[in-house]
């Protein structure tokens, strides 16, 4: 009786570390643990039976030795088999995110869908691998404009705006933190938030609610969790970033066969005729000569002028927030009825020691983001008053805020010539330098952009 109660105590004392990680100092269980603890149990079960029975039948010394050689041998093998087949089920829930995505053929074929299948892998991690009942996957940084908006499971479940991730970013200070628990009724039913990080700092939160079972996150899972859902994030961004680019490229391309047919036609077509008669022209009526070699100039001018030009900006000279204030006072400023000009201190000496290749990029999304103001702001109403503000602050590194006060983004579509494709490259090329583009927008209040780079990234 003594013996039983002693194993019983063993038994619930094993249980409780392996199920709650006390005495371990672990805040989630392991599965691998929970495991091998269950085959020591069967194993003792099974051992100590046989030496039971051999004591009741009185087998001899060198039988029982024998039988309990045979005994260990046969758990081993069943030991070896239960391994391999628990690694063929992870190999077999794990293959949606080693399959191929075809990456290559998305960059490659202009016609091929250009959205990226996460979906797929996301829902097999959820379903297959963790088993729980809801879960939300969103970028944050300077990936959220690449990424797009957060995924969530079931796919029934209304994607989810995830207000309360503000208050959820602060409490991640390491990428050494595993998961923090979160309140559902607050959190969209979510339990637990993991973070997912890459060498720029934090990319993402995946949340995770209930699993199915009702049972707890082992720390196995909590660790795959946490690399499928950044090896997602990363997937999308760089796909996404690739196809900007590759985008842009074939623009620039078209865009140059375009030029060169067209310049070549007026050329050969309109100028070298004209000039052609002005030659033979020149012995008769001086004006006549004057007049055609000066249509010929205008021809020439007017082509010139209207080939894309690359407007090179002073930032070498003038620096990232001098330049933008010469953007303001002599091109676009007249384009509002008001702008609005602050500059930290501390911000405008960082924005001086910013790389000139990186200021650039800066200046170039900022001015697409004033223009893109100075031209729909108004909307279809052309007096309608327009205020601009500018703000160069220091927020960890350097933000540019650039707000008006016009229609906002909404209300500008394929009927006023906004495509959205501008800001999109400007954002891709801000996430190259480290950086990030941030739009908000509310209909017929305001439009608010702004441009950050961590100080880390230059």
């Amino acid at each position: 009786a003594i013996s039983s109660l002693i194993a019983v105590a063993i038994i619930f004392l094993g249980q409780a570390i392996v199920a709650y990680e006390i005495f371990t100092g672990k805040a989630l269980p392991r599965r691998g643990l929970r495991r091998h603890w269950r085959n020591a149990i069967i194993l003792a079960l099974g051992y100590g039976g046989f030496v039971a029975l051999s004591q009741v039948l009185q087998l001899r010394l060198s039988y029982s030795l024998l039988l309990a050689t045979i005994l260990m041998t046969l758990f081993y093998a069943l030991l070896n088999w239960r391994s391999y087949a628990e690694r063929e089920r992870y190999i077999d829930h794990l293959r949606p995110f080693v399959a191929s995505q075809r990456l290559y053929e998305h960059l490659l074929v202009p016609t091929a869908p250009h959205e990226i299948d996460i979906a797929t892998p996301f829902r097999a991690l959820c379903r297959d691998v963790l088993g729980t009942r809801v879960a939300y996957l969103a970028a944050v940084g300077s990936l959220a404009p690449l990424v797009g908006p957060p995924l969530s499971y079931p796919a029934s479940q209304e994607p989810a705006t995830l207000p309360w991730l503000s208050d959820l970013l602060p409490q991640f200070t390491s990428p050494q933190m595993r998961c923090v628990a979160l309140e559902p009724a607050q959190n969209g039913g979510a339990l637990w938030a993991i973070p997912l990080w890459s060498e720029r700092g934090l990319i993402g939160v995946l949340l995770l609610g209930e699993k199915r079972d009702g049972g707890l996150y082992t720390q196995e899972e909590i660790e795959i969790a946490g690399a499928s859902g950044e090896r997602l994030i990363d997937t999308l961004a760089s796909t996404q970033m690739a196809q900007r680019l590759m985008a842009l490229q074939r623009k620039q391309l078209a865009a140059s066969q375009v030029l060169d047919q067209q310049t070549r036609r007026v050329l050969h077509d309109d100028v070298l005729p004209c000039l052609h008669t002005a030659m033979i022209s020149m012995n008769g009526a001086s004006p006549e000569s004057v007049a055609l070699l000066t249509d010929a100039h205008r021809q020439i001018s007017n082509l010139l002028h209207d080939m894309p030009t690359s407007t090179a900006p002073e930032v070498g000279r003038w620096g990232l927030v001098g330049a933008l204030q010469q953007l303001l006072e002599h091109e676009l400023g007249r384009a509002f009825d008001e702008v609005s000009w602050q500059a930290e201190l501390r911000a405008e000496q960082a924005a001086r020691t910013i790389p000139s290749l990186t200021a650039e990029v800066i200046f170039y999304a900022a001015r697409e983001v004033i223009r893109n103001a100075a031209r729909y702001g108004r909307g279809a109403d052309s007096t309608r008053p327009l205020h601009l503000r500018v703000s160069v602050e220091w927020r960890d590194g350097l933000a540019l805020l650039i707000e008006d006060d016009g229609v906002g983004m909404e209300r500008v579509g394929p009927s006023r010539g906004g495509s959205g494709q501008g800001l999109a490259l400007h954002s891709t090329m801000m996430a190259v330098i480290g950086g990030a583009l941030l739009a908000e927008s509310a209909p017929g209040r305001y439009t608010r952009v702004t441009l950050t780079l961590p100080q880390g990234a230059w």
